[in-house]
């Protein structure tokens, strides 16, 4: 095991050697700093490519038979290329941003009663680290634009989440929760699993359910929510 030696080489151990990236951010709880600006930036390069190639006046009109609520005088204000590129983007910042700090609080409050439990500033620099698989998410979504360039819904071109398959509209009660399942979650979750281990020293079968815990309570208790509503 040999720590990694400066951010960038954090970046790629992520991918290729976890524990050395996870070692070294222990002593540098800094460097996520790195990780956390690459997931707010690549949102903008993404759909600003997906707004520059899709058919515009298609868009719009699907999703006016998608948003019944709009109403004619409002249309066009909703509508614009800039407001649904502003409202894509600041989506993006907001869920990843969000989801970084729910990540670290529950990490740091699963982890209490460890042997070495850590500070919410560590589990919060793990987070962004954790979360960062979501760049190749980001690559995915970029390629599927490029091959799909004019009649691609936004919730579609995503393959961040599960409604990029099966597609559901804005307006369908299960959208949202379709659109806040990643793909990648299994992805998080070893890492949560790597994370937890090496710091906290915490045996396996424990950790595998913490970091199993906050995705499983996604996919059931929402579901529930939206049944009982």
């Amino acid at each position: 095991m040999t720590p990694s030696s400066n951010p960038l080489i954090a970046l790629l151990d992520l991918f290729r050697s976890p524990v050395d990236c996870f070692t070294a951010l222990h002593q540098r709880p800094k460097w996520a700093l790195f990780p956390y600006l690459l997931l707010i930036l690549t949102p903008f390069g993404l759909w600003g490519s997906y707004f520059n190639q899709v058919d515009l006046t298609w868009l719009q009109e699907t999703l006016r038979t998608q948003i019944p609520q709009l109403t004619q005088e409002n249309q066009l204000d909703w509508l614009s290329r800039e407001v649904l590129l502003a409202g894509e983007v600041f989506s993006d910042i907001l869920g990843r941003t969000a989801s970084i700090f729910m990540l670290a609080l529950w990490l740091n409050l699963a982890t209490k009663n460890s042997n070495a439990p850590q500070p919410f500033g560590k589990w919060l620099a793990a987070s962004c680290f954790i979360l960062l698989p979501t760049l190749i998410g980001d690559l995915a979504s970029y390629l599927n634009i490029l091959f799909n360039p004019s009649q691609v819904l936004p919730n579609a071109a995503d393959l961040n989440s599960l409604n990029a398959f099966i597609k559901l509209p804005v307006n369908h009660p299960w959208a949202a929760f379709a659109s806040s399942i990643p793909l990648l979650a299994p992805w998080y979750i070893a890492l949560s699993y790597i994370a937890v281990s090496l710091w906290c020293g915490i045996e396996r079968a424990k950790a595998i359910v913490i970091a199993t815990l906050p995705w499983l309570l996604v996919v059931t208790v929402w579901p529930l929510l939206i049944l009982t509503a």
